[in-house]
């Protein structure tokens, strides 16, 4: 059994009913106490049982007495070779030695499955420096170099005694190891060739080998992905390429011109709507020099002076002979100035020319009434006089009458 199982077994033989409980900085002992239950009741990270005092407001002011803490030099077990340095390791027909990493074991492994490694008695330890090396150690305590200088002091300290496993028979302290392995399925290199290609891959170059994924190289980390252990997305040259490539894309398909400034207001990128708005040929024309050569600075030095942004302004480009509605916005993140231009030329010559067709039918309108009324006026007038002239004529045929 492994050394949280023996202890914690000798734990419960002598505190009959007692609950055990492992902490450490090993993920894989929470599997180990699952896939052996009975002796350990529960494994906590040293992660977990900072965040469980961080919630309850819990502070460890002082340190306990050591009087009830276990001496002997299995104190050393948490450091690279410390299981070694517990054993007399007396055959004279043995190589004892203590690799670390994972890397380390996996090249070891391959050397003894080659023949190549005899009368060897090697201690693995997954994680580089052993268990002070464990990934689940604070992030804010990475020291490992001061860790293990801190462990021997403290094993050197309690001594040259062996750790009492108590009356315990050899088979109580022996297990059966369950198989892990799965069938390792080894892609083909077409299959390589294609994961490779929609990780981004296209040519051996591309295969940067940096290792942020976790695997050696790209290859490896391929292989993973056809056995579905790792995903295409598991790749930071990859992703950044990808994030880039969609810049770009919105960048240079955007109908809208996009220019992009530093605070000394020098161009620093142009899309080709923003150059189809100011008739410049190519961006190296522009890229590097002050924005004053081709755009007027102030709205520019407004924005970053003020801190307050623009957006969907109205100006006219006289140069250019163009209308464009201008949005300013400053990213105090990245210290650039971004001016995103919509061009509304069309829009505003449709403007002026409903403006003047407007004026042009007040204008006609307003001739219009003036005509219609002269005509009135002039019909008042002709009907005034026709209507003398009736009772005039009416009034001398009464009179006539009368003398009759």
């Amino acid at each position: 059994v492994s050394p949280m199982q023996a202890h914690c077994m000798k734990l419960k033989k002598e505190h009959p009913g007692a609950k055990t409980v492992f902490i450490g900085p090993c993920i894989s002992k929470k599997a180990e106490a699952e896939e052996y239950p009975g002796s350990v009741d529960c494994v906590l990270t040293f992660e977990e049982l900072s965040g469980w005092l961080a919630e309850t407001d819990t502070v460890l002011s002082h340190e306990t007495d050591d009087d009830g803490v276990e001496k002997g030099k299995t104190r050393f077990f948490p450091t690279a070779g410390g299981i070694l340095k517990t054993m007399l390791c007396d055959n004279g027909d043995y190589t004892y030695m203590s690799v670390d990493g994972m890397s380390s074991c996996i090249h070891a492994v391959k050397d003894i499955e080659k023949g190549n490694i005899h009368h060897c008695f090697i201690e693995m330890s997954a994680c580089p420096g052993s268990c002070i090396g464990g990934p689940a150690m604070e992030k804010n305590h990475r020291a490992p170099i001061r860790d293990y200088i801190t462990v021997r002091r403290f094993a050197e300290e309690a001594g040259d005694k062996d750790f009492e496993h108590g009356d315990f028979k050899e088979e109580e302290l022996s297990k059966n190891l369950i198989y892990l392995a799965s069938p390792h399925n080894m892609a083909g290199s077409r299959a390589i060739e294609e994961i490779l290609r929609k990780m981004g891959k296209q040519k051996p170059e591309d295969e940067l080998n940096c290792g942020s994924c976790g695997y050696n190289t790209c290859r490896e980390k391929a292989q993973a992905v056809f056995e579905g252990k790792a995903n295409l997305e598991m790749c930071l040259p990859f992703l950044k390429d990808k994030a880039e490539k969609f810049s770009d894309n919105i960048l240079n398909n955007t109908p809208n011109g996009i220019l992009i400034l530093n605070e000394d207001m020098v161009v620093q990128q142009i899309n080709s709507a923003a150059r189809e708005i100011m008739n410049i040929r190519y961006a190296s024309d522009v890229v590097g020099e002050p924005v004053v050569r081709i755009l007027e600075p102030f709205d520019f030095m407004d924005v970053l002076s003020n801190g307050r942004d623009i957006h969907d302004k109205r100006v006219y480009l006289a140069e250019y002979k163009k209308y464009i509605e201008e949005t300013i916005v400053y990213d105090h993140v990245y210290h650039i100035l971004m001016c995103i231009m919509r061009d509304v030329t069309a829009e505003e010559t449709e403007r002026e020319k409903k403006a003047e067709l407007s004026r042009q039918t007040i204008e006609i309108t307003d001739k219009v009434v003036e005509k219609q009324m002269r005509i009135v006026q002039e019909i008042a007038s002709l009907l005034g006089e026709t209507t003398a002239e009736t009772k005039i004529a009416l009034t001398k045929l009464k009179e006539s009458l009368k003398d009759e």
